[in-house]
Order: C-alpha cells, then structure tokens, then sequence
C-alpha cells in the first residue's frame, strides 16, 4: 500500500489500488449489479482512507524531529546538569534542547543521557529520549524512547528501541524501531507499525517514509480498520464531507 502526494498533510491524496474482488466485470445485468455494488464499496473504502491515512501521515512526519527541528531551529538552547569523562567516554546528564520552529513555535527534546566517545565524537548515544514538537498552533507530539544513536556525520538517527508517537488530538503511533536518514529525508523499518487515531487504525509488518513524509509504503500483511462512527465524529471536525459516506 502505498500513500503518495505533494500536497500538504492534511491535503494528500491517497492511491489504494482495489482488490480482484473489486474488478467491474461485464456480463449479465445480475452480474453487473453485484459488480456496480462492490464499485460502489471499494469507493466508499478509498474515501475513508483518504481522511484516516492522511492523519497518520502528520504523526510519521513528526518521526523526522532532527530534521525538522535541529537542523534549522531559528532560536535554541542547549542546557546539561551535569557532564564528566568516564571510560575515554563524555557523559552528559539530562541534555535539553529547547528553540523555536520557523513558525515561531516552541518545542523541546530531552535525554536522560546523551554518551560521545572521545574517539568517535561524531557518534552520540542518546538514552531516555523524550521530545515534544509542534505540529501546527494546536496540535504537539510527543515522542518517546529508550535509546537510539545519532551520527552527525552521516547525518542519521537509529532509534534503535520501541518507540511512541501521541498526539495532543488523540493519535498514537507506535514502532519497535526506526532508521532516519535526515540527509535525504527517509525513514524505514522492517519491525511492526502499529497507528491509530479516532477508530481508524492501520497495521504493518514492515513501513517506509519517503521525501520527508510525503510518502508512505506500508508493506506485508497491512490491515487497515475504520470504526465509520467515530470517523464521522471526527469528520465533523476535519470538515470532510465524504470521508466516511
């Protein structure tokens, strides 16, 4: 499954291609009206994704906070409690990273710990990682986990540990790892997605981002669940006519 576009978050359009059940076939009128029917399903299938996946998408794009965050800050401030030298190793304690987006709006990331070997000081361990990032004016995402290494050099990120994506509207994306590679704007992992968001929720084994988050691959054994209640729920504040008809 793939979601591709060059629009806005909220804006893209999502290209699911149907399933062989869903191929209009010509034949008898009985058969065309069954065949019309599942035309009609498929349709109404694509349209709920293109108000559910588009969610989805804000929260990956937030998976690139380096990118996003530290390589063009407009106002930052890096502060430590406290730093020492242990095992050829700089150790530093509680580093927090605070600034402001272009946008002029506040985010901060935090470590328990960040670990630079003295040999290798383009190479940075990061522990406890905790960041909360701004989305638009009304909506942050904090993002969460144990460990990863960040290699200034080759300009990537390796989370390296489950991670947790929440949203202040209700959004929750979760991944046992994720490789970014800030340099060109991609993300992948070959480890279960699981994101959710307002009864719609999507699964894979395996998930891919692309240009920065334009572009999604979602691959093996994707399932995609709309509960059509609470979507319209939430259409009624996305202001989609048809993303749950």
């Amino acid at each position: 499954m793939v979601a591709r576009s060059t629009k806005a978050a909220s804006q893209r359009d999502i290209h699911v291609a149907p399933s062989a059940n869903d191929d209009f076939e010509a034949g008898s009128g009985a058969d065309r009206a069954v065949a019309f029917d599942r035309a009609q399903q498929h349709s109404r299938r694509v349209r709920r994704l293109k108000f559910a996946l588009p969610l989805m998408a804000v929260v990956i794009a937030v998976a690139f906070p380096v990118y996003s965050y530290l390589v063009t800050p407009v106002t930052v401030a890096v502060k430590t409690d406290d730093s020492a030298f242990s095992d050829g190793k700089l150790v530093m304690a509680n580093p927090k990273l605070e600034g402001f987006t272009k946008q002029n709006l506040p985010y901060a990331m935090t470590a328990v710990r960040a670990i630079q070997e003295v040999s290798k000081e383009n190479v940075i361990a990061l522990e406890g990682i905790n960041a909360r990032l701004p989305i638009d004016a009304k909506t942050t995402a904090v993002v969460n986990a144990s460990t990863g290494t960040y290699d200034r050099e080759k300009n990537t990120l390796d989370l390296n540990s489950a991670i947790t994506i929440t949203t202040t509207d209700g959004m929750v994306a979760k991944l046992k790892s994720a490789f970014l590679d800030m340099g060109k704007g991609n993300m992948k992992t070959t480890e279960p997605v699981d994101i959710s968001r307002a009864g719609s929720r999507i699964t894979s084994e395996t998930m891919s981002v692309e240009d920065n988050g334009k572009v999604l691959i979602f691959e093996k054994r994707v399932r995609v669940n709309i509960d059509p209640a609470q979507a319209k729920a939430a259409n009624k504040t996305s202001g989609d006519p048809n993303a749950t008809q």
